[in-house]
């Protein structure tokens, strides 16, 4: 293997992904939603509306004056989220909003946000997909762009790692441990779906363990999160009943999407994910979207 970026490698291949023309049409949001709330990690109060847009033009986030592409290429931190920024603005936290958009299907969208991370909302997507499923979606004419591999990728850090192969859809297998007593070992295999996203991935939440909180708190991180809005593991119990039995695979999934979403297409392949988190994501996107 060749080194990458830091410490994570690229398995090298020729050609590794080819762009085509999906059958599938893009779409947008046939009408405006917004948003309220305080961001998990700022603690501060933001508004977002996320209103349709044109084909072609992707998910693009705004402070009324910069604007920024949701691509891999603008991320610009990874600290306990993912945050886009260009020309000092920055927009934290996307990725729930990513992955809703994502997992439902739309492809154009201009974000406006007065504050600088999305809302927190309740730790998940499940609020913005109802608001998404609500507002519909109106498909723009033009083909949606999807990425198939030709050639596996892989992405690793440490014991951490992001393998993917050819594949004719999205699938992913998400493989989580935590030497924690409630914890331990989980996995699941899921395939992307329309239909399914906001039954099966929305709803699950944003999960931290007890004795990081203090360190999070020291590096400015966390500072808007409360049990309304995060799952908090201590040794014997949660703050809150969990809605799946795997809902901390899930949620990764959730941040998975948001961040594969990044690519600026729609990716087919089998992913295999071992202990990722949004560093790797965006590492992953950023090697394939450099093939």
């Amino acid at each position: 293997m060749t080194s990458a970026i830091a410490d994570v490698c690229v398995l090298p291949a020729e050609q590794r992904i080819s762009i085509y023309r999906d059958p599938k049409i893009q779409t947008t949001l046939k009408d405006s939603i917004h948003l309220s709330g305080v961001g998990l990690h700022s603690g501060e109060k933001t508004h977002l509306t996320i209103r349709p847009s044109r084909g072609g033009t992707g998910i693009v986030f705004t402070d009324g004056n910069v604007l920024v592409p949701a691509l891999a290429r603008y991320v610009v931190d990874t600290s306990r989220g993912t945050t886009i920024g260009l020309d000092g603005v920055c927009f934290r936290t996307i990725e729930h909003v990513m992955g809703a958009l994502s997992g439902l299907g739309v492809d154009n969208a201009l974000i406006e946000m007065s504050g600088p991370e999305t809302p927190a909302m309740d730790g998940s997507a499940c609020q913005l997909a109802q608001m998404i499923e609500s507002a519909g979606m109106i498909e723009l004419g033009d083909p949606r762009k999807s990425i198939n591999l030709t050639e596996p990728v892989c992405v690793q850090s440490g014991d951490s790692f992001i393998l993917a192969v050819p594949a004719d859809e999205f699938r992913m297998t998400y493989v989580l441990r935590y030497d924690h007593p409630l914890i331990g070992a989980q996995s699941l295999t899921y395939v992307l779906s329309e239909d399914n996203f906001s039954r099966e991935i929305a709803p699950s939440r944003t999960f931290v363990l007890y004795e990081e909180v203090a360190a999070l708190l020291d590096m400015q991180l966390a500072r808007g999160g409360n049990i309304d809005n995060v799952i908090v593991f201590w040794q014997d119990h949660t703050s809150s009943e969990l809605r799946f039995p795997d809902e901390l695979v899930r949620h990764k999934m959730l941040d998975m999407i948001g961040d594969f979403a990044l690519l600026g297409g729609r990716l087919n392949a089998e992913v295999l994910a071992v202990r990722s988190g949004h560093r790797l994501n965006v590492e992953f996107a950023k090697a394939v979207t450099a093939l």
